[in-house]
């Protein structure tokens, strides 16, 4: 049963195929094991249920055309998710502005962050030579540079390379390693959207709240010192703060 599991897709699409055959497969271990065991008055155990797949969908010859897609997309992608890392990450942003050589006897950049797009490069250089069948590249120029050289010339080739069954998976699969490493770190911060309404505790214009919260704060350090610490709201607490403060303005207008 699922002689042909191989020749299936080897991307996402049929991931869920694949799964559910080997939770089937560890239950139908389980279950010959319990069998084998089984003596009266022990009642058999119950063989496991065969699952109800989708429609295998074939590699072509690895992946199928929508996960060469997927897969060429993401690649397209990791050039600005690596601007975006070397800015969110680690604390070391800025430290140095040119990392060092890939085979250099210069000391490691004082950057993690640089060391790693260091290896990107090194990666789509990599790939590069073994597509042009070439021993390797040297980086010419500025890293950034040679990140954005690199991501386009490979992206343009990407269908090329995924419909070479002897490289197709080590490719795909490293694609997604470094989209996953680099998108994790350079997933954007929530902003903090500051509130025009005046703090009703130390009364500065110090309250904001962070998108997606439910939670207004005022971020002045000094407000409730003997209060148990800055104001905190809720979003229903505030506006009732805004409904209040709009009451006063119109009362004010109208006896003037």
């Amino acid at each position: 049963m699922y002689d042909d599991i191989d020749s299936w897709c080897q991307g996402q699409c049929m991931n869920a195929n694949r799964r559910k055959v080997r939770t089937y497969q560890h239950a139908l271990a389980t279950y010959d094991a319990e069998s084998s065991r089984w003596h009266a008055p022990l009642v058999l155990p119950e063989p496991p249920a065969t699952p109800r797949l989708a429609y295998p969908i074939y590699g072509e010859p690895v992946y199928c055309s929508a996960c060469v897609y997927g897969i060429k997309a993401q690649l397209s992608q990791l050039d600005v998710l690596a601007c975006v890392y070397l800015r969110e990450c680690d604390g070391m942003r800025g430290a140095s502005s040119e990392p060092r050589v890939s085979g250099s006897a210069e000391p490691p950049s004082p950057s993690p962050a640089l060391d790693e797009l260091d290896a990107l490069d090194g990666w789509f250089r990599s790939w590069r030579a073994d597509y042009l069948k070439v021993d390797s590249f040297a980086r010419q120029g500025l890293l950034v540079d040679s990140l954005t050289y690199g991501c386009a010339w490979l992206t343009a080739r990407a269908e090329r390379i995924l419909g070479r069954a002897e490289v197709a998976q080590l490719f795909g699969d490293e694609v997604i390693e470094w989209h996953n490493k680099l998108s994790g770190v350079a997933k954007t911060e929530p902003r903090r959207v500051p509130k025009t309404l005046r703090c009703p505790q130390c009364h500065l214009a110090t309250l904001s709240q962070l998108e997606g919260e439910d939670r207004i704060e005022c971020r002045n350090s000094s407000c409730g010192e003997n209060r148990g610490g800055p104001k905190v709201m809720t979003l229903d607490e505030y506006e009732g703060h805004v409904a209040d403060a709009l009451l006063a303005v119109q009362a004010v207008r109208r006896a003037s």
